[in-house]
């Protein structure tokens, strides 16, 4: 089976990350628990890219998803601040009553691999979930 693929563009405005949501479920064609799991690590990533990336607002959130036999891959772009180095990597669990701090551990939880570059103001962020 071929991959089938679908790429879809928001404001980066908080108001914009249901869409995104939206069209991640249309599109990526997994069973219920596996695409629940793969739509809050893309509300999750969407969410940092608007409020660390571009600081509340003011940019573009490119979404690309690439549906294959085994697995679904979503891929982020924007040109935003770029996550600061290791920071993905080390993403620990806060506490459950922390306001902040915990989204990068749920992005990690939730999805089976992930991939961030950054280069020429240009950051990728590729989540990966099994189905």
């Amino acid at each position: 089976m071929a991959a089938e693929e679908a790429s879809f563009t928001i404001e980066a405005d908080l108001s914009q990350v249901r869409e995104l949501a939206r069209f991640v479920r249309q599109e990526a064609g997994l069973n219920e628990a596996a695409l629940a799991d793969l739509e809050l690590a893309v509300v999750e990533a969407a969410n940092n890219i608007i409020l660390h990336g571009y600081g509340g607002g003011g940019g573009l959130i490119r979404c690309h998803v690439q549906r294959g036999a085994d697995a679904v891959r979503v891929t982020l772009s924007d040109s935003g601040a770029p996550i600061p180095e290791d920071m993905l990597r080390n993403a620990q669990p806060t506490s459950q009553m922390a306001e902040s701090g915990r989204g990068l551990a749920i992005i990690r939880a939730c999805v089976d691999e992930i991939a961030y570059t950054s280069a020429a103001g240009a950051n990728r962020l590729t989540l990966v979930k099994a189905g």
